[in-house]
């Protein structure tokens, strides 16, 4: 049976509802300091574009409203053995142009999160194959015991076959070649929205999929538009031209609170900000130093001696971040209770520098995103600062993720110094392993985000074994070494756990999760 039969009665259906207008129209407005990189689920792993995709695309399992694991495209599951699980497919699901949604669908999905340009091969790190048992079931063997195949398969979202093939977009898109591919700016997912507009930069429009299959609020329509501009940003929550800025510019937050018609909505995020330094060239780029100080322990640990984290935290977050002693919150499981920061101590650094061969310290190029992260301009300008009193100068190129990112990811890795964050959405360190500090083999899915280049094979090792250990007590204590392990060798230096704060109408229920996933399936307008 041909799965791609489009189903008229369903378009009958679809467009009766929506010329009844029987449901009130309820438009959504929303505004963040940048928008998604691409409408291509499987091109470019950053948060904010997962999850404002999320809304359009949808995965074998989920986050529910309550952040549990739940089934989404699948129905249910079953562990065969050891390494065998069966997912039986949700029956009755439509992509958004009406065509029926089966098992051929999530092979091809597969297949491409693993082709060469995907920034996804670590979602199916542990899969040995994939096969469609039939119509609406698919198996996935992997190539050992895997305790967390379900979260892994949180990351992994499901395209149609056969609108892919049509339109030339089997393989993601390239986002370094800046490729300008159909997948780029359309969609066709099963998700409760579908793209109706699309101006990278200035404005998407969503409209609520009337025959979707799952729980949905009363937003009938969803306007995104990127602000980079806190001023604007907050005027616009004010004036009621918006209905919900995300984040809120955190010197605000006491005019919200005072102002009439308008709330902070605020909670843990589980991201942990950081800054990288190049371990794996022989001479960093853009500086006039020669060779790599970074290949020496002693200057990585000058540097996290030199910045000031619990005052970036003061100062630069209003308070609103918790210090950083690793590269996980407290809340992922794999945090080790017993790390500490190194302190901040500008002595402990010029005497580092200066044993390391440094006592003039040296020059070198920042790269730094200004409208990804919570005051992320900010934070580079105050780490600037910081290494100056220990005679580093740091030449800062601060730009919009559109510009920074496809410098410094993955394969060319354009940068030797720079601020990142990382949000394991598995709410597992193993998460963090595979793609920020495991030693990179891209052809294994490993490393696509370790732009530093740090290696700790002792750490990849007992990283690699956690991967396949069903004892959970067993299975914490090996990342909560290896943990340990990385930040002895100051893989990275880490700076703060950043605070969830949003500005919202008070007339707008909002589901906010600790990965930043926003679910406008569970929105509401009162």
């Amino acid at each position: 049976m041909s799965k791609k039969t489009l189903t008229s009665i369903a378009a009958v259906l679809a467009l009766s509802t929506a010329l009844a207008g029987t449901a009130q129209t309820e438009t959504l407005r929303i505004a963040s300091q940048g928008d998604a990189t691409s409408l291509d689920p499987h091109s470019h792993n950053e948060s904010f574009t997962n999850y404002f995709l999320a809304n359009v695309y949808e995965g074998l399992v989920a986050r529910d409203r309550n952040f549990d694991i739940a089934g989404q495209l699948a129905e249910s599951w079953e562990q065969v053995d050891a390494t065998t699980w069966q997912f039986k497919l949700r029956s009755g699901v439509a992509f958004h142009d009406g065509s029926s949604f089966a098992s051929d669908d999530v092979i091809f999905s597969m297949e491409r999160a693993l082709s060469e340009p995907s920034n996804f091969k670590h979602v199916l790190a542990s899969v040995e194959s994939f096969t469609a048992i039939d119509d609406m079931t698919v198996e996935i063997k992997t190539k050992a015991a895997n305790p967390i195949l379900l979260n892994d398969l949180l990351d992994l979202m499901i395209l149609d076959k056969q609108w892919a093939e049509a339109n030339g977009a089997q393989e993601p898109i390239n986002l370094q070649a800046e490729e300008k591919a159909f997948s780029a700016t359309n969609a066709n997912g099963t998700g409760p929205f579908s793209v109706v507009s699309r101006a990278q930069g200035e404005k998407t429009t969503l409209a609520a999929n009337t025959a979707y299959w799952g729980e949905a609020g009363n937003v009938t329509e969803v306007v995104f538009t990127p602000i980079n501009n806190a001023a604007t940003l907050v005027s616009a929550l004010l004036s009621g031209e918006v209905d919900m800025v995300m984040p809120l510019p955190l010197q605000d937050i006491p005019r919200v609170e005072g102002a009439d018609g308008v709330k902070v909505v605020s909670s843990a995020e589980a991201r942990t900000m950081y800054i990288g330094m190049d371990q794996w060239r022989d001479q960093i780029i853009e500086s006039s130093v020669e060779g790599n100080p970074f290949l020496d322990l002693r200057v990585r640990q000058a540097f996290a001696h030199a910045v000031d984290a619990e005052a970036i935290i003061d100062r630069v977050m209003q308070g609103q971040a918790t210090l950083a002693t690793q590269y996980v919150m407290d809340k992922v499981n794999g945090y080790n209770p017993d790390l500490t920061r190194l302190e901040y101590n500008v002595e402990t650094a010029k005497s580092l520098l200066a044993e390391a061969g440094y006592p003039d310290g040296f020059e070198l190029t920042m790269d730094c995103s200004t409208d990804r992260y919570v005051n992320d301009g900010q934070i580079c300008q105050a780490v600037v600062s910081l290494l100056a009193r220990v005679d580093i100068k740091v030449n800062l190129i601060a730009q919009p993720k559109a510009q920074f990112f496809p410098k410094v990811v993955a394969p060319d890795f354009g940068t030797s110094f720079f601020l990142l964050s990382w949000t394991p959405s598995t709410m597992d360190s193993l998460n963090v392993f595979q793609n920020v500090l495991g030693t990179r083999d891209l052809d294994a899915g490993i490393g696509a985000w370790n732009i530093s280049g740090c290696s700790v094979p002792e750490a990849d090792a007992l990283a690699a074994e956690a991967a396949n250990t069903m004892d959970a007590a067993a299975r914490e204590q090996m990342l909560q070494d290896a943990m340990a392990l990385m930040v002895a060798d100051v893989c990275l230096v880490p700076l703060h756990v950043q605070q969830l704060v949003w500005g919202a109408a008070d007339n707008i229920d909002i589901v906010q999760h600790p990965t930043f996933e926003f679910p406008l399936e569970y929105y509401n307008v009162n």
